[in-house]
């Protein structure tokens, strides 16, 4: 997660979760650097950057083992 304040990038864990200062709940995430209150990442954007992952490091595998070959084949 990024810090939509002061660009601190830290893990959803690291931050601070439920502050007790909002009404009904806090659902944010508090930055530990600046104490920022972000808002959770929804679930599909989470899903949908893991797919991303996994399909840039399965492609980069790909171009490395097209390159083995090109270099092998010379």
């Amino acid at each position: 997660m990024i810090c939509g304040f002061c660009g601190h990038e830290f893990d959803e864990n690291e931050g601070k979760r439920g502050c007790g200062g909002c009404p009904g709940g806090c659902h944010s995430v508090h930055c530990p650097r600046c104490n920022y209150k972000n808002p959770l990442e929804p679930a599909f954007i989470g899903k949908l950057k893991n797919m991303l992952k996994r399909k840039t490091s399965s492609d980069a595998g790909a171009a490395e083992n097209s390159e083995d070959k090109k270099s092998k084949a010379s």
